[in-house]
């Protein structure tokens, strides 16, 4: 729509007349007050004529306020008799878009006012396309801002400052206001990183604490590249500033549920591990032993029978409590056994840690131990605390319980390894009898001629063939597909087979776990070519490779020997490792894995979340698949906290763009929360067995009707119960 004012009402009309024939809608007046007694709708394009416009050169200046306020952004195209430079002048810098000299060559006034209304289409387009941009902008919490080194400005576009706390209309921010929001401490390193941009011509990306200038505290990563002129300098640093703050607020909410127990607030057995990890890292160095005791109340069952769950929950809270005060009277720094917080991860070799672990037990890590006898008073006087009645539900009730204790060197050199003795001492403990201690015993005091029988036998395992693998299937329950499978050892000596438990530890501790390993990624390839070859689909075959192995050698060259020798693509082969990996030798873990990941091998992490679960790790990781441990799988439906944990994994592993398996997944309730938090690729008893080479066929036809099941699109022909028994893995 064109909204004409001219006095000359001949040329007013004809030229109307004109515009209407080529199609525009045209408003016709004969002078600028017109406008202000009968106003038309805001129109694309405005003619005035300049005897019609006001002192100064305003173009609407006679209007009402209103009115301005109205057509102060259509575009103008003054009329002229003649060419009145000053006049003109006077009115384009009033902010005319254009003028024209009043002719009848009416051709070239409809290019004239094609053309404005052209570009005021493309403005309008513009502008909608910033208002989105700022909209997108203020969802995401990021802005864009242009630097200019000369004025120490900050430019954006409409909104960009918003994210900080200004006004959303704000579009500039001088250098001072910004810096008035980072804390003082954080100055300089800000200040070195933007200069050395501008001096090196390079990008400069860092992260900031501030204050939003609305108070808020926040995170913001800024980034930034350079922009230079013609000679080469650096006129412009031009980037974007992102809110992160939820972000990091998350990574922290995911950090304390895999490290920090929900009920008692304490480490839980990841933040356990990882505290005792460093502090055997810490005793390898000095003259100090680590100690790792394992706690475990006595009938806990009974509380739970009688008073309920939330009684016994409460019971829980308050022994842990107690023990954290106990722990903190007796090891107060003044013996070299010092006393951490409860805070999960903290540095055990400044005092000790206690943690609580899955059910009624307890962990407490006791570092920079110089004597034994130190770690027996401090359990002695743990169990004498227990003494002490506790109120719950209204009642009065005793409880007890036994320790197992396990001392690095003597026990074990591994945080996990430590544990799992100190449970066994817990064992024996228990046979005891209440408020009983048991010390880790090996087992080859006790069996000697067994244990060394075995470790004859395996030694010879390879070269007679005794060594077997079973695939276990693991399915995509959405798709009712094959994703792959496990290979799993079994040895069979002497007409027996040995529990994978048992050889494998046997196999770690003599070194014979590398040629062990070898083999399997040689045998598994050789599988898959024979199923290839009788037109069999596996899509690919996983094969878990020790932490030793990894430390001894790079499993990169048996890969590969092993793909080029069976024609396999590198894709179809997965090397499994366990979290352990982190933290014995992470540096040359990682260099491992980068050599597997360039060869194509995919690789994935085993039993998450029951070892080392730190996510500076987990990051660094080339990594495609995280497996959750059939520990946590088996508390769903029966624990809260069990349910929290497979949560919080599935979402890490979701935000890390990483494949999930859930293990052991024996019933159907089980596979449906899965399937409700958003795990759709599953392994277990549920699906199909381990089963040998020629079996797995037949166990691959019924995977579409074992899926049928869970999710709805067969009928169950049994109740839904476990079948009992453990899968054993190399």
């Amino acid at each position: 729509m064109i909204v004409l004012v001219d006095a000359n009402a001949e040329w007013r009309a004809a030229a109307a007349t004109v515009l209407r024939e080529s199609g525009y809608e045209v408003h016709a007046r004969a002078s600028l007050a017109g406008l202000a007694h009968d106003a038309p709708p805001v129109p694309d394009l405005l003619i005035v004529d300049v005897a019609s416009i006001g002192a100064g050169g305003e173009v609407l200046g006679t209007l009402p306020r209103e009115l301005r306020a109205r057509f102060a952004g259509v575009a103008l195209l003054l009329l002229s008799d003649v060419y009145d430079e000053q006049a003109i002048g006077g009115a384009l810098a009033g902010g005319a878009a254009d003028f024209l000299v009043r002719t009848t060559h009416w051709s070239l006034l409809i290019e004239r006012v094609g053309r404005l209304c052209r570009m005021t289409r493309v403005q309008f387009e513009l502008a909608t396309s910033r208002d989105r941009l700022a909209k997108a902008h203020a969802l995401a919490g990021v802005g864009t801002f242009d630097f200019d080194p000369r004025s120490s400005m900050l430019h954006g576009s409409a909104g960009s400052f918003a994210i900080l706390g200004f006004d959303a209309m704000r579009a500039a921010v001088s250098a001072q206001e910004f810096m008035r929001l980072v804390p003082a401490e954080h100055h300089e390193s800000l200040i070195c990183a933007v200069d050395r941009a501008i001096r090196e011509a390079a990008p400069v990306a860092l992260e900031l604490p501030l204050t939003g200038a609305g108070g808020r505290p926040m995170t913001i990563r800024v980034a930034a590249e350079p922009l230079r002129d013609a000679d080469g300098r650096v006129t412009m640093l031009r980037g974007v500033i992102r809110d992160i703050t939820d972000r990091q607020r998350a990574e922290r909410d995911i950090e304390r549920m895999l490290n920090a127990d929900p009920l008692t607030g304490l480490p839980n057995r990841n933040a356990f591990l990882v505290s005792c990890a460093t502090a055997i890292a810490g005793a390898q160095h000095g003259v100090y032993g680590v100690a790792v005791v394992v706690l475990d109340l006595d009938r806990f069952a009974q509380i739970n029978e009688s008073l309920g769950q939330v009684a016994g929950d409460e019971a829980l809270c308050i022994v842990g409590e107690r023990l954290e005060g106990d722990l903190a009277a007796l090891c107060d720094g003044s013996g070299g056994i010092g006393v951490t917080g409860a805070a999960a991860g903290a540095d055990p070799r400044g005092g000790a840690v206690l943690a609580r672990l899955p059910g009624d037990r307890f962990a407490v890590l006791l570092p920079q131990v110089r004597d034994p006898a130190e770690v027996s008073a401090v359990v002695q006087a743990l169990l004498r605390g227990f003494g002490r009645p506790l109120t719950l539900a209204g009642a009065e009730c005793f409880v007890s319980c036994c320790a197992g204790v396990a001392l690095y060197p003597r026990d074990g050199e591994a945080a996990g390894v430590l544990l799992a003795r100190a449970d066994a001492a817990l064992v024996d403990a228990k046979r005891r009898g209440s408020q009983s201690v048991a010390w880790y015993v090996r087992p080859l005091d006790v069996h000697g001629r067994a244990r060394l029988k075995l470790l004859n036998g395996l030694h010879k395992a390879l070269e007679r063939g005794e060594l077997s693998l079973r695939y276990q299937p693991w399915v995509d329950v959405a798709r009712g597909a094959l994703g792959g499978v496990e290979a799993l050892a079994r040895w069979q000596h002497e007409g027996v087979s040995v529990p994978p438990v048992q050889f494998v530890a046997l196999a770690e501790q003599s070194g014979l776990i590398v040629p062990i390993g070898e083999w399997a990624i040689r045998e598994a390839a050789r599988q898959m070519r024979a199923w290839r070859d009788a037109g069999v689909h596996v899509p690919k075959v996983a094969i878990n490779i020790s932490t030793i192995h990894f430390e001894q050698r790079s499993p990169a060259r048996t890969a590969r020997e092993a793909i080029g020798e069976n024609h396999l693509e590198p894709g179809v082969l997965e090397i499994e490792l366990t979290e352990s990996c982190m933290v014995r030798d992470f540096d040359r873990t990682l260099q491992a894995l980068h050599e597997l990941r360039d060869l194509g091998v995919g690789l994935s992490l085993d039993d998450f979340g029951i070892g080392y679960s730190s996510l500076s790790y987990l990051t660094r990781l080339p990594i495609g698949k995280l497996k959750v441990d059939r520990s946590f799988v088996r508390m769903l439906g029966m624990s809260v906290e069990g349910e929290a944990v497979v949560r919080a994994i599935i979402a890490l592993g979701r935000s890390l763009r990483l494949q999930l398996v859930a293990e052991g997944v024996e019933t159907i309730a089980q596979a449906r929360a899965l399937l409700d938090s958003g795990c759709h690729a599953m392994q277990g008893y549920l699906f199909a067995r381990p089963v040998r080479a020629a079996e797995l066929p037949e166990a691959i036809s019924r995977i579409p009707q074992r899926c049928g099941l869970v999710s709805g699109r067969a009928a169950p022909a049994s109740p839904d119960h476990p079948e009992p028994a453990c899968e054993g893995r190399p």
